[in-house]
């Protein structure tokens, strides 16, 4: 058992070295027809990873952060190898009939580490040193995200589950039932027990998915760091201050983790300018990446459901893609406002109550009132079917009969 189970937890791992040679290989290549012909050898290993490693029945925790930066990983191929079309480190040798195996034996493993698994491009290019963020000790970031790690683990194995004890109350199929899935719930009759079932499995659902990547970030970051591999500005935090969550635009452009960030620009401005043919200071230019990355963000998410046999792997698609609708209904909101503040010579006015704890109050209720009305939608029907099961197995135990000999 312990064999098998081993062999399990080794095959997404072994399924990503095969795409990490095929990478390696590719980025080595002078020539972007080469880089393509090689593709299909970089996506195939990596989604039979993603699939291999959903199927590990006991870390289902690190199996789900796996598939998500797997998703992450196979958008950054895309976008570093053929859109932002990232040269190989050596030049091909001039008069040489098979540059790219002349570029492969000059193979650079720095360059290779650098670009592979750094869908952030952090420190990749030389013009971007003077924007690097100040030098920290090796000392001070250990501290600090061992700290960090710390802080998580008692928080979710001593904190959560207490409070969950004391405050969330059982959450019964008829309290996740399809009605209360639905966009356009009444809110009359809207009962504390409704408002307290919304409000935990809305912020759990953050909390968790915010646990696990930062997590991740720290172990991974204080693992490298402490090898000697990478320095610490290698290892900047994945999401932002709390006080840059006002407004839904800023929630996921400031505030929320920036992994996926570079790639879905990236694919969102080919798009725009060279499909659609947009001008880069257009409204609708930055309507298309936003709708881009919204809807790769959905794609990402449903294609992990449907990998682990969730019936409900569409709602991840129709979930981001109402969160790219409120961001723009948001953002015509602010352009009417100011316009009509320029119009009645009342802009600095209107900056000051932005800038304000009045401003900052609207926009995080905004934030909180938003996902509150879409998250059940999104989260209530695997609630619902899990809560089923318990309800049933519950009334089977209760119906057992202990018997005596």
């Amino acid at each position: 058992m312990a064999l098998e189970q081993a062999i399990q937890a080794l095959q997404p791992v072994l399924y990503l070295g095969l795409s990490g040679l095929a990478f390696a290989i590719s980025l080595h290549a002078p020539k972007q027809g080469e880089r393509l012909a090689l593709l299909p050898l970089i996506l195939i290993p990596a989604f039979l990873s993603l699939s291999a490693a959903l199927h590990v029945p006991f870390a289902p925790g690190v199996s789900l952060v796996w598939a998500q930066a797997l998703t992450g990983y196979i958008l950054h191929t895309i976008s570093a190898l053929h859109l932002e079309g990232i040269p190989p480190p050596c030049p091909s040798v001039p008069g040489s009939a098979t540059p790219g195996w002349s570029t492969f034996f000059n193979f650079d493993f720095g360059y290779f580490r650098r670009i592979w698994l750094n869908p952030r491009l952090i420190r990749t290019h030389p013009n971007n040193a003077s924007q690097e963020r100040p030098k920290q000790s090796r000392g001070v970031f250990l501290v600090l995200q061992l700290s960090k790690l710390l802080t998580y683990y008692i928080i979710q194995t001593k904190i959560s589950p207490a409070l969950y004890d004391e405050v969330v109350i059982d959450i019964l199929p008829d309290d996740v039932a399809p009605y209360q899935q639905s966009l356009w719930r009444p809110l009359n009759g809207f009962t504390a027990r409704e408002c307290l079932n919304v409000t935990f499995v809305t912020f759990s659902s953050f909390w968790t998915t915010f646990v696990y990547l930062d997590g991740t970030n720290a172990l991974m970051g204080a693992l490298f760091v402490m090898i000697g591999l990478d320095d610490p500005e290698d290892w900047p935090p994945l999401f932002g201050h709390l006080s840059q969550a006002v407004g839904l635009r800023n929630f996921w452009s400031r505030f929320w983790h920036t992994l996926p960030m570079k790639p879905y620009r990236s694919i969102g401005e080919s798009i725009s300018l060279q499909i659609v043919r947009r001008s880069p200071r257009s409204f609708a230019h930055k309507s298309i990446i936003a709708l881009v990355a919204f809807g790769l963000s959905g794609a990402a998410h449903a294609l992990i459901d449907w990998q682990r046999g969730s019936p409900d792997w569409h709602l991840n698609i129709y979930w981001f893609l109402l969160n790219f609708i409120g961001c723009m209904g948001e953002s015509l909101f602010v352009k009417t406002l100011r316009q009509l503040a320029r119009r009645a010579g009342r802009v600095h006015d209107l900056r000051t109550l932005e800038e304000s704890w009045l401003g900052s109050f609207v926009g995080y209720v905004w934030v909180c009132v938003f996902f509150c009305w879409t998250v059940p939608m999104w989260r209530f029907p695997e609630i619902h079917r899990q809560s089923l099961a318990f309800q049933s197995m519950r009334k089977l135990l209760s119906n057992m009969q202990i018997v005596q000999h």
